[in-house]
């Protein structure tokens, strides 16, 4: 009985993480301090001149769009950069925050 509930347990874990492999989106974008980031002819930019790097690290995509980073430990040393990365919808808000799971630096 354990084992199949062993079993059981495992291809649920399986089926979970083949889904969340659907749903990785590659996006290009700056890593930025939250405080860093303007407005832009209504596009969200992270602002070059801004040396803030102690608070919460944000993702400001090439086409404007803002979104929260769920997993800060991974983002903070590219604070300020312009990078490359693959990302999944983080589970707890959908529309606005990700969790990294590949990220390089870029050149713009």
């Amino acid at each position: 009985m354990k084992r199949s509930a062993w079993l059981f347990v495992g291809v649920l874990c399986s089926a979970a993480l083949l889904s969340a492999a659907d749903k990785q989106m590659k996006m290009t974008g700056t890593i930025c301090d939250a405080q860093c980031v303007t407005k832009v002819s209504d596009l969200n930019t992270c602002d070059p001149g801004c040396t803030t790097k102690s608070g919460q690290a944000v993702f400001v995509g090439d086409k404007g769009k803002l979104m929260q980073i769920e997993n800060q430990d991974m983002a903070k040393p590219h604070m300020g950069k312009h990078v490359k990365m693959t990302a999944v919808p983080s589970e707890a808000q959908r529309e606005n925050t990700i969790r990294i799971m590949q990220l390089t630096e870029n050149a713009p």
